[in-house]
């Protein structure tokens, strides 16, 4: 049951919100000095504009912070400014490249062949999410035999016209060659993709537990011991990324999926990117933005470690350490960096949360000489078997209630869309005459 203390909520897979196109290049950053490589024609365009605030309600009392005067109004848009091609070459003169471990187009397609599978092999089950220009269906495999996961999907749906008037081309390509490459165990798993006249179609697995904002919201905070347990399992999901160079740039609890076990999965990658140093693209969560992007002084991994604090905070305390009204007055005081702390947070706590959030990113945790293995060093992770998590041979702290594979009581109960709005999985769609097969519209998704 929805609590009314707290705010309506983005899709479970942030397909982003609809909002009205008058408020689409509103709120930008604090007019820093332009950086190398920074275009002054960028347009900033802003989506998802609902609340972040995700703690008690301002009747509350106890010994944590009081939450925003009104958490309602609290601004939680994205920012995206710039359309780029999924590796950014921008860097600075005196920055040395930085090597990745391994080159992603190394990597196999773990894809379905276009033959094996297509759309009207599914049936459509339910409806978990909806946005501006897509949605989120459950699907399950037709005339199969066999029970297990592999049976139900999560098909996120894009409406291709909307994706090219957004100028997201480029992430949604981005998206795609990430996932089909990425394997791991806390990473959502892209399977297939397909088109239609409408729309593209990407085929991803179910992750039935919903998502860590919803189970953050109901117990308010957790404890330091749950909080270890899930930032432990997105510590190794970055460390996994950024052996590649890929950084993730939209780390929230919105982002976060509960499998049946109880463990998380990473979801969400449109705004992923592989940069081999910095770019300089605007985008994410207000309250999760690390100083040097507000600065529009190019960022890179370090922005992924200071969502790592943010994240750790808002699990232990219930809201993020930087909440305003506007997200003007959010990025105002990410630059101030003053940070209360609830008296009752442990020192070590305290320790690693402000070691994330160092301001200058060549001392963030993380970031450091000794990279990711700095952060599992950190005596706050004292204690954890990281082979043994990243085997899932450790009992999560929460088990969602889950019946079976096709059970969605842990997302939003929508209805279905009308059949003309998905034709290929209604029905197989004619063959398209020589005038329709040059549709510049289709030219942007030749790899779906």
């Amino acid at each position: 049951m929805p609590n009314p203390n707290h705010p309506p909520r983005a899709s479970p897979f942030n397909v982003p919100v609809k909002r009205d196109s008058d408020f689409m290049a509103s709120e930008g950053p604090i007019t820093p000095p332009l950086s190398p490589g920074h275009s002054e024609d960028e347009e900033p365009i802003s989506v998802d504009p609902e609340p972040r605030y995700s703690g008690p309600s301002p009747n509350t009392s106890g010994a944590y912070l009081h939450p925003p005067p009104d958490p309602r109004r609290a601004s939680r848009e994205m920012l995206q400014s710039e359309e780029r091609m999924e590796v950014d070459s921008k860097r600075l003169s005196n920055s040395p490249r930085v090597p990745p471990a391994r080159h992603l187009e190394d990597e196999s397609s773990h894809l379905e062949d276009r033959g094996t599978l297509k759309l009207t092999d599914f049936e459509v089950k339910g409806t978990l999410g909806t946005g501006t220009f897509g949605r989120v269906l459950l699907v399950k495999l037709r005339d199969s035999s066999q029970s297990g996961t592999q049976n139900c999907f999560a098909l996120k749906i894009l409406r291709k016209s909307e994706i090219v008037r957004l100028r997201q081309v480029e992430h949604v390509n981005a998206e795609r060659y990430i996932l089909s490459r990425v394997r791991h165990p806390f990473i959502v798993d892209l399977y297939a993709t397909f088109q239609d006249s409408l729309n593209i179609y990407m085929l991803m697995s179910y992750v039935p537990g919903g998502e860590l904002f919803t189970h953050l919201r109901r117990a308010q905070r957790f404890t330091p011991d749950v909080t270890r347990f899930y930032l432990a399992t997105i510590i190794l999901a970055l460390k996994y990324l950024h052996s590649f160079n890929i950084i993730y740039r939209d780390l929230k609890p919105e982002n976060l999926l509960l499998d049946s076990r109880g463990y998380l999965r990473l979801t969400d990658f449109g705004f992923a990117k592989i940069v081999d140093d910095r770019t300089w693209t605007l985008c994410g969560t207000p309250e999760y933005l690390a100083p040097e992007i507000i600065q529009s002084d190019g960022h890179g991994k370090a922005a992924d470690w200071w969502a790592c604090g943010i994240l750790a905070y808002e699990m232990m305390v219930g809201y993020p350490p930087f909440f305003d009204e506007t997200a003007y007055g959010i990025y105002e005081k990410i630059l101030k960096g003053k940070i209360a702390w609830p008296k009752d947070m442990d020192r070590l706590s305290r320790d690693i949360i402000k070691a994330f959030l160092h301001p200058d990113r060549t001392k963030r945790l993380g970031n450091l000489i000794g990279g990711a293995q700095d952060v599992l060093d950190h005596p706050w992770f004292r204690g954890v078997d990281w082979d043994a998590l990243e085997r899932r041979e450790i009992r999560a702290p929460i088990i969602p209630h889950v019946t079976s594979v096709d059970d969605t009581r842990h997302f939003s109960h929508l209805p279905l869309p009308p059949a003309e709005e998905i034709p290929g999985l209604i029905r197989e769609e004619e063959p398209r005459d020589i005038h329709q097969r040059f549709d510049p519209i289709e030219y942007h998704f030749l790899e779906f």
